[in-house]
């Protein structure tokens, strides 16, 4: 990173985790943070992120022996996991998985080197991801003074084969919205998908706009965690189209040609038999909007519509987000004194398939229910929420209700109350997921090799995406 005129730093972290034997270790690690500063709106951050460690599953010995040494159970946090019976190992290969994606971050910052830009750059080498996120957590945990201050995060995760994928919320599908449009002008073909597991999920969790770059349903690859993940299992070309991509959309977050926020208006509400309509204006009709209530994100909520509050004082806030990422929002104070007038349920329907699950993935929800009924959710007793709906929970206890319609009425399907926490040590660990590395050399090797085939193909990648920009008009 200090080639690349980076200003170079190692973000030390400790952290206490659980091993699958259920003993508890003192652990430590170190993220590589290179900051390039920006200019006018130098207090405004884009992270650029990678992790650079890696890890094998490998099945177990044959025999209970096996059996016995080699169960690791997931724990309750996790319910959409079934218990596994594996072995893992923190000696990954790991070119794919990811030393494509560290080459992807630090070509890009070669790249930049000498581009004035308007927002500061952080590029950061995540360690711990497959120790369940430990570094990226530690990192917003240790910088909590930034949080306000970071545009968006691109993470570069399994990019070394098609096709590609960037993978977003709702909630921030402008950010999206940026790689689909630069691939358009680059010619870069690519996919988008709804969640995908990684370090940006962190950011997500602390309702930080992020996205991940990887190739779609890497998990199912051949040679995900296995010691085939190597060089000579990746496709270059692949790697090349994301550094394109990558390049021009961090330059396109970096360089914004406005820096206006769009303005937010929320009118205050009157709570009539514990229901109120939410009603809000922005000015930029194309901003992507995010409704938090008690700051939970509840997604996009349209203007308009009518909710129910449970007893009690709330904040409800609108956030609306640009094109360029400038961010308006507007907070009130709401509150509901009567009971809610909905004094039964309807009658209570089991869920019996697996196609009726709704299944809990860290702080939002990801529901696969049936689409032909008309479905809607009631969080905390706030709703009706749709089911598109992803939401990003505090940590604590939650009730979910949830409710169908059909042509024999309304029914309601389930009540579950869960105990969501922050993507925190309580995933089971190896034994000590940052010692015991027997191939070094294979990712180091996958690194420089893909760093060689930049060198070569450097010019060609810096003449697709730099250039003079193009206005809105002179597209059209």
């Amino acid at each position: 990173m200090e080639n690349a005129g980076l200003h170079v730093s190692l973000d030390n972290f400790s952290v206490r985790v659980r091993t699958r034997n259920f003993n508890y270790w003192n652990v430590s690690g170190a993220n590589v943070v290179g900051v390039k500063e920006g200019n006018v709106l130098k207090n405004e951050i884009i992270l650029v992120t990678a992790h650079y460690d890696s890890r094998i599953i490998v099945p177990p010995k044959p025999g209970l022996r096996g059996f016995f040494d080699s169960r690791v159970k997931r724990p309750y946090l996790w319910p959409i996991w079934s218990d596994t019976y594996v072995c893992e190992s923190a000696n990954g290969t790991g070119v794919d998985d990811n030393a494509g994606g560290v080459a992807c971050m630090l070509e890009l910052a070669k790249t930049l080197q000498n581009k004035s830009l308007n927002r500061t750059i952080y590029f950061i080498a995540f360690s711990g991801e497959e120790s369940n996120l430990l570094g990226s957590q530690a990192w917003v945990e240790a910088h909590p003074e930034l949080k306000d201050n970071i545009v968006a995060v691109v993470n570069l995760d399994c990019v070394g084969n098609e096709p590609l994928c960037v993978c977003y919320l709702p909630q921030y599908a402008w950010l999206k919205d940026i790689f689909e449009n630069e691939a358009r002008n680059s010619g870069v073909r690519i996919q988008s998908a709804l969640i995908e597991r990684g370090d940006h999920e962190i950011f997500w969790e602390n309702h930080i706009p992020a996205v991940v770059l990887c190739h779609h349903n890497y998990k199912s690859h051949d040679n995900f965690h296995e010691l085939s993940d190597t060089v000579d299992n990746i496709d270059f070309s692949v790697i090349r189209n994301a550094s394109t991509l990558a390049a021009r959309s961090v330059i396109y977050l970096a360089d914004p040609d406005e820096n206006q926020a769009p303005l937010v208006n929320v009118s205050n509400p009157e709570i009539s038999e514990a229901s109120f309509e939410l009603i809000y204006n922005v000015s930029d009709p194309e901003s992507t909007v995010e409704v938090f209530f008690d700051n939970q994100s509840l997604g996009n909520l349209q203007s308009g519509r009518t909710f129910s509050l449970p007893v009690g004082g709330h904040t409800i806030k609108v956030l609306a987000t640009d094109r360029y990422g400038n961010r308006g929002t507007e907070s009130i104070n709401v509150v509901n004194k009567e009971k809610q007038s909905r004094s039964s349920e309807p009658p209570h329907q089991e869920i019996e398939s697996s196609e009726n699950e709704v299944s809990y993935v860290i702080g939002y929800l990801e529901n696969s229910v049936d689409s032909n009924k008309t479905l809607y959710y009631y969080l905390d007793d706030f709703g009706p929420l749709d089911p598109e709906n992803l939401f990003v929970l505090t940590p604590g206890s939650h009730n979910l209700k949830i409710w169908f319609e059909n042509e024999n009425g309304t029914l309601f399907m389930e009540n579950k109350t869960s105990d969501f926490r922050k993507y925190s040590m309580e995933r089971v660990q190896v034994d000590n997921p940052f010692m015991d590395r027997r191939n070094p050399l294979i990712f180091v090797s996958g690194v420089v090799a893909i760093l060689a085939a930049f060198a070569f193909y450097g010019k060609w990648i810096k003449k697709r995406f730099s250039g003079p920009k193009v206005s809105e008009d002179e597209k059209k």
